[in-house]
């Protein structure tokens, strides 16, 4: 679908809403007024970077920003589509999608509440100033793929050097690391490095005997 197909039906719908509506004003694809209230609309036939950039400079000369786009050219986004809905709220621009002559709005282009947002996500900030206070070691490198060293890792490490001393019991390690989450370490044995040799008695594995050396 080309861009300039999505002109006559985003016209229509803004048309329907009372707006008198023409195209190609200044660098705007297309402009709407009703009485003092502006609208611009982005018209677009795949997402991309250059079109926030256009939409977020509109917004400088217009009341609301729109960016209009097929609905063929959200398959490329499908995945990612919370993730883009939530870009376009934050920046308070909308989103039309364009399928033959029907315009669906997605996204308005309303004030976003950048405060409620952080409240409902209170929990995972928690977490991830959990883990950044009980992170020992600063050993992780920003970027980087594969295994991280987690709080929860770096506490399973400490046990597992602990055991090379031999067979050992909960308390006495705990006793010996100060974690306190010892036995739950132990009897959940996430990576396969821990056994139970006898109640209440634990040793390495070969893999944790393994792995640890690496570590070491």
């Amino acid at each position: 679908m080309k861009e300039t197909e999505l002109f006559s039906p985003v016209k229509a719908y803004l048309e329907s809403l009372d707006y008198a509506v023409k195209g190609e004003i200044g660098a705007v694809d297309v402009f709407a007024m009703k009485q003092e209230q502006s609208i611009a609309v982005e018209l677009k036939n795949q997402i991309n970077l250059k079109l926030i950039y256009q939409a977020v400079e509109r917004q400088k000369v217009c009341d609301d920003v729109f960016i209009a786009i097929p609905k063929a050219a959200m398959k490329s986004h499908q995945r990612n589509y919370r993730s883009f809905r939530l870009l376009l709220r934050r920046l308070s621009i909308g989103l039309m999608i364009v399928n033959n002559d029907q315009v669906t709005v997605l996204v308005d282009p309303c004030d976003y509440n950048l405060s409620a947002s952080k409240t409902r996500n209170k929990k995972k900030h928690i977490r991830l100033i959990n883990e950044f206070n009980n992170r020992k070691n600063n050993l992780n490198i920003g970027g980087s793929k594969g295994q991280k060293l987690t709080a929860y890792r770096e506490k399973a490490i400490l046990i597992a050097e602990t055991l090379h001393l031999g067979v050992l019991s909960p308390k006495t390690i705990k006793q010996i690391t100060g974690i306190e989450e010892t036995a739950s370490i132990l009897q959940k044995n996430y990576y396969g490095w821990f056994m139970r040799v006898s109640r209440g008695q634990y040793s390495l594995t070969e893999l944790g005997v393994e792995e640890n050396r690496k570590i070491e």
